[in-house]
């Protein structure tokens, strides 16, 4: 795998677009360490894209000490920590394309409709005997579909010890990327990649408290969240004197979160959890309709633009006419009335669906 010259600048390697015109607004200055774990982050440049910049912060970038912290130990040097990665990645790459003689590969999807993984059966039906073939049956399922957010190439090596190869790419305009790799012996994930893949980056945002927002790795979600829209509350960042924190060695990549309010499991129902990844926020610039309509309430209830009282209303309001729009229509007219429905109500009802029939049939 030949490495090729990057033709990113260091902003660029932010995977926020809101972040990375921000810091280069203000000019702020990432240090190589920094750098280094924003290339590994990335997720539009592949794997040479990324080699390519890793050896240019080795030939054109000031050295530094990287401190033990949670999950990432002592380096003299940052550059060591580099070259490792770039040997990681180059080798791993070579025993993933490699064909032995007992391995098998298959591939899985993340869908864009589902907001789910593939089936197992899916991993099973999907099963090939080269990487060649079964990155181009993944090509293959893109180009017909047009439905997959990521997908993983994965390879099963059989010998006396037992080793897999994860291969991870991200779906770009029907293009694959392939943005990371990764291997297991005998069930157990190798740690040479580790160090890079847990340092804490601090990363200045334009962000405020109440903004809605949109997380553009929807990969990285919680149980039951269906969807990327979100209202922010709090930034990982935000904590008082952060950088002198993180100078100590405490927290680590899985502690770059935001935390707000989102809808849970495609109904008016909201819940108030972490979002992964703050890196991967953008401002939400589409319009609120449906259910997604709480969410502008909170937002505004959080900046201070409309009182508690309104809020609750609200919310009453728009979870009443989503539980009306999830009743079904095939009921007879006498099975609602034994229901408990009076006539007007049955009525109102189906005025309701005359006119969503004509906005369905009007799109």
């Amino acid at each position: 795998m030949k490495a090729k010259e990057s033709k990113l600048d260091d902003y660029n390697l932010i995977n926020s677009k809101a972040i990375r015109d921000y810091c280069r607004k203000i000019k702020y200055q990432f240090n190589t360490e920094e750098l280094a774990v924003l290339v590994y982050r990335n997720k539009t440049m592949n794997i040479e894209e990324k080699i390519a910049k890793y050896q240019d912060l080795i030939d054109n970038y000031p050295d530094m000490e990287v401190i033990e912290r949670i999950n990432c130990k002592h380096y003299d040097s940052v550059k060591t920590m580099i070259k490792n990665e770039i040997d990681r990645c180059k080798k791993i790459y070579e025993n993933l394309v490699r064909e032995d003689e007992k391995c098998c590969y298959t591939w899985y999807e993340y869908n864009k409709t589902t907001k789910e993984y593939s089936s197992y059966y899916k991993v099973v039906d999907n099963l090939k005997f080269s990487y060649k073939e079964a990155l181009q049956s993944a090509q293959n399922y893109i180009n017909e579909y047009d439905d997959t957010i990521s997908f993983t190439i994965v390879k099963k090596i059989f010998n006396k010890k037992e080793k897999t190869i994860y291969a991870d790419f991200n779906v770009i305009n029907k293009k694959t990327v392939l943005i990371k790799i990764y291997d297991k012996e005998d069930g157990y994930l190798n740690d040479d990649y580790l160090d890079i893949n847990n340092i804490f980056v601090y990363m200045p945002t334009p962000f405020k408290k109440g903004d809605i927002l949109i997380s553009e790795n929807p990969v990285a979600h919680n149980l039951g969240d269906k969807g990327e829209i979100f209202v922010l509350e709090y930034l990982a960042t935000w904590k008082e004197n952060i950088k002198e924190f993180l100078a100590k060695g405490n927290h680590d990549s899985s502690d770059m979160v935001g935390y707000g309010y989102y809808l849970y499991d495609d109904e008016a129902k909201f819940t108030y959890d972490n979002k992964w990844d703050y890196d991967s926020f953008e401002y939400y610039e589409g319009e609120l309709e449906g259910n997604n309509r709480i969410l502008k309430a909170i937002s505004s209830y959080l900046k201070g633009e409309i009182d508690f009282e309104l809020l609750i209303h609200a919310y009453d309001l728009f979870k009443i006419e989503s539980i009306s729009k999830a009743m079904p229509d095939f009921y007879t007219e006498d099975g609602l009335k034994k229901a408990g429905f009076s006539d007007l109500d049955i009525k109102n009802r189906r005025n309701y669906w005359k006119v969503i029939d004509t906005i369905e049939g009007d799109k």
